[in-house]
């Protein structure tokens, strides 16, 4: 199994030498840190213990802790009778740094924390130097690595648990004033929640689309079916009245002599009853019934009598019953 990277390397100074771990190891090395040491060493010392680091023999990362003694900063400590804001909390420590370190504001690094003490009161502890001893410590790490931050012991001693996030570590690292870094730090937590908000917003609209698409797509179908429905009924209605139809339009081609009675039809038959002279009646129905020979054919004939009969032609009553076979 290939073994993860850490996220980034640690080094770690004291007064003989300077060490290289990986981020889990310098958790584990914790116990062993000196939190504080009485020999600051000057810029000669420094350029010896540097030189007792092998940066060949240095873990390939982009990344690197830098952890310095406590006792080669200014620490103070301060107790305040009220909690400071966020806001102001970088102002407050960086004017303790300045006095601690006689540095002009513009050339101090300096971090800080700040612990809730009973009955309201805090303690601000502050870590400061000069921006120019923190860039002899850092000069051989900074042609190692893209990012290099600077961190006092004390603090990193405080964790033991696990190694900290890269990013709680360029929280915890010395730097420079920024007078513009609360407003950027409320920028993108403001930033965040809008890509929260967004991701919300677009999320409940593709659920909201999804299940308009679903309620659509079975509207479709059930107005689908209830065509097809409605098309096969009218096929059907159609069908049934092909027979009645061609039946009705027999007695409408009827010639004058005949005198239609009653008609009566369905589906697959039809009746009714006229008058005409006997001599039209068989010439209609071997009409009819060569048309179609597929239909049954029932026939009742009788004699009609009547005045207004011309030219003594025999008139007969008939009552012609079809069936579809």
């Amino acid at each position: 199994m290939m073994k993860l990277m850490p996220t980034y390397s640690v080094a770690v100074y004291s007064a003989q030498k300077c060490l290289y771990f990986d981020s889990a190891e310098a958790v584990r090395f914790a116990d062993l840190m000196p939190v504080s040491d009485d020999s600051i060493p000057d810029s000669h010392q420094l350029k010896s213990i540097q030189q007792t680091l092998s940066l060949e023999s240095a873990p390939s990362t982009s990344r690197i802790i830098v952890l310095v003694p406590d006792s080669w900063l200014s620490v103070s400590q301060h107790r305040i009778d009220h909690p400071i804001s966020s806001s102001l909390l970088p102002l407050a420590a960086l004017s303790y740094a300045v006095e601690t370190t006689f540095s002009p504001p513009e050339s101090v690094m300096f971090s800080y924390v700040q612990e809730a003490l009973p009955a309201k009161h805090t303690q601000l502890t502050v870590f400061a130097c000069s921006n120019e001893w923190a860039q002899q410590l850092l000069e051989p790490f900074q042609l190692l690595a893209k990012s290099c931050c600077m961190i006092p012991q004390g603090q990193w001693v405080d964790k033991k648990s696990r190694a900290y996030s890269w990013l709680l570590c360029t929280q915890r690292a010395l730097s420079l004033y920024q007078p513009d870094k609360e407003k950027r730090k409320k920028a993108r937590r403001l930033w965040g929640y809008l890509l929260l908000l967004s991701l919300l917003i677009h999320s409940v609209a593709s659920v909201y689309f999804w299940t308009l698409q679903q309620h659509s797509e079975k509207a479709l179908m059930t107005y689908q079916k209830t065509r097809l429905v409605q098309s096969d009924w009218v096929l059907a209605q159609e069908e049934d009245n092909i027979f009645s139809e061609s039946v009705l339009g027999l007695v409408q081609a009827l010639p004058k002599s005949a005198r239609l009675g009653q008609f009566d039809g369905s589906a697959s038959f039809a009746s009714f009853k006229m008058v005409l002279p006997k001599q039209e009646l068989d010439l209609l129905l071997g009409r009819w019934q060569k048309q179609r020979p597929d239909w049954r054919w029932e026939i009742e004939q009788s004699p009609y009598y009547s005045s207004l009969t011309m030219n003594q032609e025999e008139v007969v009553g008939v009552s012609i019953s079809v069936f579809e076979n």
